[in-house]
């Protein structure tokens, strides 16, 4: 094996490719990454067995061949390296690497042992903007459950309906769900780990020109883009059919500035009840404002009004003051609809003139 690159092609193909190469005891060449060369090019390949990550380099292929070295050895070394071209060459149980003044060898084990990720039919196939499907999947993923014992929920729900695209995520005390535009439909659901979308988000560039090749089975998803290939399982559950704790209508609907709510809840939530995180929202109809306020007997009290367009009837609820701001962080508008029931009943969060975009809250109970 013999390859001529750039060190900005490997540095970038490795970043895309290392970080699922987990210190594994059990299976070490799991640590590693494939380098394959043939007449495709250079092919960097990781895999933890339930995800695998294939990223093509642009090379000269001088001779082919496959060898597999430590995926973070490898990329921190190369990380710092000139800008220039460098050669790889296999001599015998080590990956040489040369450079203008530098010469290295890093011990490696025989791609013949190394896990293969099973290849998936490309069929099924979905597409969308990859700058819009990043900006939907970070608007869901923070809804996740990081209990990696409730499976079905340490995940993000994929329901193809379709022209739509919809993404769900919940952790039981909120929920977030995002539709997204298809340009070609299929109609079916999928669970999607939670673990595979992290790094999926990771590695995801946000040229809005390249398009997202979502190909899909009952047990495999694959992800294309711009030379990089994620495959991961499926997960084999039903999600739960949250539309049914979504209200159908609301009683209290509120409107204001996020850049006004935020510091308000940020500076009151100062003097909230440690491990709780309890702050009290009160839309006042008559004034036309939205009154927080917080109280411990450790810090003392707080409340903050802030100017708000309120119809329906006066109402108040405890939220936990974090799943508030982590949802206004996601709308991606100047403007907050906060609709209302009573304080026993969810809260939703809805950008301004945005019907593609809910973020659900349970309230604390009393």
């Amino acid at each position: 094996m013999k390859i001529v690159c750039t060190q900005e092609n490997l540095n970038k193909g490795l970043s895309l490719v290392s970080n699922i190469a987990n210190k594994s005891s059990n299976l070490p060449i799991l640590n590693n990454v494939l380098l394959k060369a043939d007449k495709e090019g250079l092919t960097l390949i990781t895999t933890d067995l339930e995800i695998g990550i294939k990223a093509l380099v642009r090379s000269k292929i001088e001779e082919q061949g496959e060898f597999t070295v430590d995926a973070k050895l490898l990329h921190n070394f190369v990380s710092f390296l000139p800008k220039e071209n460098i050669e790889l060459n296999l001599q015998e149980d080590s990956l040489e690497i040369k450079s203008s003044n530098q010469e290295t060898s890093i011990k490696g084990l025989v791609a013949e042992d190394f896990p293969l990720i099973p290849d998936m039919e490309k069929t099924n196939m979905v597409e969308l903007p990859v700058q819009e499907f990043k900006k939907g999947l970070h608007q869901v993923i923070l809804a996740a459950s990081l209990d990696t014992s409730r499976i079905e929920i340490n995940a993000v729900n994929f329901d193809f309906q379709n022209n739509n695209l919809v993404l769900a995520a919940t952790d039981s005390y909120r929920l977030a769900e995002k539709k997204l535009k298809l340009a070609n439909g299929q109609k079916t659901s999928l669970i999607i780990p939670l673990k595979t979308l992290q790094e999926l988000s990771r590695i995801l560039n946000e040229q809005a020109e390249k398009k997202l090749k979502i190909y899909f089975n009952d047990n495999q998803i694959l992800f294309e883009f711009d030379g990089v290939e994620l495959t991961s399982r499926v997960i084999d559950g039903k999600y739960p059919d949250y539309n049914q704790i979504i209200p159908a209508q609301f009683k209290t609907e509120a409107k204001c500035e996020i850049n006004k709510l935020v510091p308000a809840i940020k500076s009151v939530a100062l003097f909230c009840k440690q491990g709780i995180n309890d702050i009290r929202l009160s839309l006042d109809s008559k004034k036309q404002k939205i009154v927080i306020a917080t109280a411990s007997s450790h810090t003392g009290t707080s409340v903050a009004k802030v100017d708000a367009k309120i119809s329906g009837e006066d109402n108040d609820i405890v939220f936990n003051y974090r799943y508030l701001l982590d949802g206004l962080a996601q709308l991606g508008s100047s403007e907050v609809n906060i609709k209302m029931n009573n304080n026993a009943s969810p809260g939703l969060l809805q950008p301004v003139n945005d019907d593609k975009y809910i973020y659900l809250v349970m309230p604390i109970r009393q």
